[in-house]
């Protein structure tokens, strides 16, 4: 038996651990029982590296969780920004929630890009099949088993009293071992047509293969054109669940050779689609920290329709106005900030990182897929790995503990001394220890003399050296004159002094 705490800790990103942790709290203050459910309880029964979807069960109403996490931030959720930088130290908070009053459940984006979605325990009735079902409150159990696969219904329990227990009572760890798609009864793709869609996307993904009934029933579906009766809501949900896919194009191309596009948009089916640029958005997206290519995804599906039938999908997929707003004008944004990429006022590095800082991470993803330029795919990756590894880096630490406290004065220093290390200006640890002193005014600390080299010595050290330096036949530095043969005749040293005079002055050279 897996230990599922130990692989929520470890598989979900910290991101994705954060709101598990802050909805789980939130959660247990009201009294409500909470599970992780669906995708990524199945991702981490199968050892999925990353896992993908974060959606979550709740036996109660999610109101109380939605009012619990609204109160934490007064200003109202229904606005869209950008993720912010990772390691900004902004606290964690919902931003946006789109709930859904017919069956109870909630799409929430929060601060840091993570999106989930929080639904009500619940049974679906379907009156009519391809139509929305009506629903009532149940428990995990029957919510297990109103779901598509067996994979797909399994539950990890969040309570504290049960954390890491898990629920599986169609026997989806067996399915996933076999690595076999099943769904739970025979009129599965009739009631609910989106999973048609949804069967191709996980055996693509995956790489399952449908259990033999399940075929049958799916090919059953296809003969009967259910997927011609899905709504435009049901439609766009399942277009936005495609563009969140790893390999988007991939699913696109099956679709279309099925002739199952035109069951989520007839216009989008008679299109042609540029399936390179999704590939390129793939592989530019391992460059950019944090990037979603959610949008530029988008973006890349409707990049041959009109401009009115870019706004007809952005309604329809995107749904909420102020990322419609922004995906519409990505476009012409791209276009202005290439043209001041390749300018003079992108000259130096500190001009190039300016000029990106304030733009969101969606439109350098953009450039990155649609502006093959040298210079342009230059500044924005130098931007992204070099200068903004760097500003996480501020040195902050050291210009405190030069005792130069926080401040204004204090914030210029450091970004003066930052734009400086963009521009290569500084480089080693010692520049910018003498920068940050010289922009703060704080003198260098005077060096002490070197007293090991200088250091007089006392007399009876000197006699010691000499004695040394005899005993072992070392000639002293300045060696006493050899005396004379008058100096060395007996007497000839009293007689010098008697006289007073040079014994030698006055004698013959005979």
């Amino acid at each position: 038996m897996s230990d599922f705490n130990f692989l929520i800790e470890s598989k979900l990103s910290q991101e994705q651990y954060s709101v598990l942790s802050l909805i789980s709290r939130s959660a247990y203050e009201q009294g409500l029982n909470l599970y992780l459910v669906g995708g990524a309880v199945r991702d981490l029964t199968y050892g999925q590296q990353v896992v993908r979807d974060l959606d979550f069960a709740l036996e109660g109403d999610p109101l109380k969780i939605l009012r619990r996490l609204g109160s934490e931030d007064s200003s109202p959720m229904t606005g869209f920004t950008s993720r912010p930088a990772l390691g900004s130290g902004e606290p964690l908070a919902l931003e946006y929630q789109e709930f859904d009053p017919h069956i109870a459940a909630a799409e929430l984006w929060f601060t840091n890009g993570v999106r989930v979605e929080l639904g009500q325990c619940r049974e679906d009735i379907f009156s009519k099949p391809g139509q929305r079902p009506e629903m009532r409150p149940a428990t995990v159990f029957e919510d297990l088993k109103r779901r598509d696969f067996s994979i797909n219904a399994m539950a990890i329990s969040l309570h504290p009293n049960s954390r890491g227990l898990l629920l599986d009572p169609t026997n989806g760890a067996a399915d996933i071992e076999r690595r076999e798609l099943r769904v739970l009864h025979p009129r599965s793709f009739s009631e609910d047509p989106l999973r048609i869609y949804r069967f191709l996307r996980l055996a693509l993904r995956l790489d399952f293969t449908p259990e033999e009934r399940t075929k049958n029933y799916f090919e059953t579906a296809l003969q009967n054109h259910v997927w011609e009766r899905l709504g435009a809501d049901q439609q766009g949900r399942e277009l936005r669940a495609i563009l969140q896919e790893e390999n988007p194009a991939r699913i696109l191309k099956v679709l279309v050779e099925r002739k199952l596009l035109g069951g989520l948009d007839k216009k989008l089916a008679s299109a042609r689609i540029a399936y390179d640029h999704f590939s390129r958005s793939r592989a530019a997206a391992q460059t950019v920290p944090g990037a979603d290519c959610y949008l530029v995804n988008f973006l890349c599906l409707v990049e041959k329709l009109s401009s009115s039938e870019k706004l007809r999908m952005a309604k329809k997929v995107l749904t909420i106005g102020k990322v419609i707003k922004e995906v519409l004008s990505m476009e012409r944004d791209a276009k202005k900030l290439a043209r001041l990429l390749v300018s003079s006022r992108a000259a130096l590095p500190h001009q190039v990182y300016t000029l990106l800082e304030k733009e969101s991470h969606h439109l350098l993803l953009f450039l990155l897929v649609y502006y093959p330029q040298a210079k342009v795919q230059s500044r924005v990756k130098n931007y992204l790995t070099k200068y903004l590894p760097l500003r996480a880096k501020l040195p902050r630490a050291e210009l405190q503990a030069l005792g130069f406290k926080p401040g204004a004065k204090f914030d210029q220093i450091i970004e003066s001394v930052f734009l400086d290390q963009v521009d290569g200006k500084i480089k080693s640890p010692q520049q910018l220890t003498k920068a940050l002193r010289e922009r703060a005014g704080i003198k260098e600390p005077p060096v002490a003399p070197d007293t090991r080299l200088h250091r007089p010595r006392k007399p009876k050290e000197v006699a010691k050296s000499k004695h040394v330096g005899q005993e072992a036949g070392v000639p002293s530095v300045n060696p006493p004159e050899s005396p004379s043969p008058a100096q060395s005749s007996p007497g000839a040293k009293d007689k010098g002094k008697l006289s007073g005079k040079n014994p030698l002055a006055g004698r013959s050279k005979y």
